[in-house]
């Protein structure tokens, strides 16, 4: 068994969580009795896996009494979920998961002292990356959408779950194309129908085709500066291109691809292409999407790092959802309740921030009496101590 290392910051996390986990019920996972499970403390994520409950109760009560900083559980569904190794654990099935972080979308996070600082623009997009993939998960795959469900991660980002009868028994392979396909991993366009030696365009029969087709009209709305610096091709001879941008689509929807120059179509139109399934592909952790053994955040727990809860949402939740708002759980009414309304911290650096409607910060080297949920949120980021 772990043990963290002791420290007053620990401790007062371990005991709000506590507080937390006494007064609430976490009922989020199914088949509780086949997962594994794992937890973690202050400052480290994954402290110790292959545990094991019997029941939700059991779990629960593990989560009253420990009341750890993290809490993950399997994917998988396994007979022994406790053995180790990995192999005797004898899997039997496993949900797919699928994981989007505001720091893996290509967006600038700030930094201070190596902390990462979210704001709410950045949630935003990982939202609307989830909106994505749903539209995927519908229109393409045509799953069932029993047993899917979506949470707050708790931190930055949010995870899919797909728990259907027809995901579960899903083998790696199947779940590396099904990635593949989320992603557009080595997409082949001649195979697709785009063929640049004859300049011929494909109909649009499949729904990565449709996608493409749409997505080069769209492309077309750029200004001329912008596709000469895509596509390599000088402004001069865009500008002569796009003075008829109908004639571009019409062409298009023909099932070909305009001639630009003799030896630079290929080039031109190929560019074009990746410019937009590089818009069109789906940014997902392709760790956690295809790993049968992955454990993560149990929905409905607590995140270390923040205070905040990994809620579960519904779709329409989900598009008004704010977690600086709404995934707050140690707000005035549970300070109260444990006579915890005022913190006094020692902020190492922190940047301006909003919780719950209440701007903080910026703070560097100060000392602040602050609410609890603020005060959870600076020191679970490590970037605040407790008074001495």
């Amino acid at each position: 068994m772990y043990e963290a290392q002791a420290s007053k910051e620990a401790d007062f996390l371990k005991k709000a969580f506590g507080e937390y986990y006494k007064a609430h019920t976490i009922d989020s996972v199914s088949g509780v009795e086949f997962r594994e499970f794992g937890f973690g403390l202050f400052k480290k994520k994954i402290a110790n896996r292959n545990l094991a409950f019997e029941n939700s109760a059991q779990m629960n009560s593990f989560l009253k009494s420990s009341a750890p900083l993290f809490f993950s559980y399997s994917n998988a569904y396994y007979k022994f979920p406790s053995r180790t190794p990995m192999q005797s654990k004898e899997l039997l099935k496993a949900d797919i998961i699928y994981e989007f972080d505001a720091d893996e979308l290509g967006l600038e996070v700030p930094q201070i002292n190596g902390i990462q600082w979210f704001a709410l623009e950045h949630l935003e997009e990982a939202k609307k990356q989830v909106f994505r993939l749903l539209d995927y998960i519908e229109n393409d795959f045509n799953f069932s959408s029993e047993g899917l469900s979506i949470n707050f991660s708790g931190k930055a980002g949010f995870h899919v779950h797909l728990r259907g009868k027809e995901i579960q028994d899903l083998k790696k392979k199947a779940r590396i194309e099904l990635v593949d396909y989320l992603t557009a991993q080595n997409i082949d366009y001649l195979n697709i129908g785009f063929d640049f030696d004859s300049l011929r365009a494909p109909r649009p029969l499949g729904l990565w085709q449709k996608r493409l087709l749409n997505g080069i009209k769209v492309f077309f709305e750029k200004n001329d500066k912008e596709i000469a610096k895509i596509t390599g091709v000088t402004k001069k001879k865009i500008n002569s291109l796009t003075q008829n941008k109908s004639a571009i689509i019409n062409s298009l929807d023909k099932g070909v691809l305009m001639q630009i120059e003799a030896h630079k179509s290929d080039d031109f139109w190929k560019k074009i292409l990746d410019n937009v399934v590089a818009k069109e592909r789906i940014p997902i952790d392709r760790q956690t999407s295809i790993d049968l053994h992955k454990i993560i955040r149990v929905p409905q727990t607590l995140h270390g790092d923040t205070g905040f809860i990994a809620k579960v949402l519904l779709i329409d939740e989900l598009k008004k959802f704010n977690p600086y708002n709404d995934a707050i759980v140690f707000d005035e009414t549970f300070a109260k309740k444990f006579n915890l309304e005022k913190v006094s911290v020692q902020v190492i650096a922190c940047p301006r921030f909003e919780l719950l409607g209440q701007i903080f910060g910026p703070f560097e080297n100060s000392l602040e009496e602050l609410p609890l949920f603020a005060a959870v949120y600076l020191i679970g980021k490590g970037a605040a101590v407790l008074k001495e």
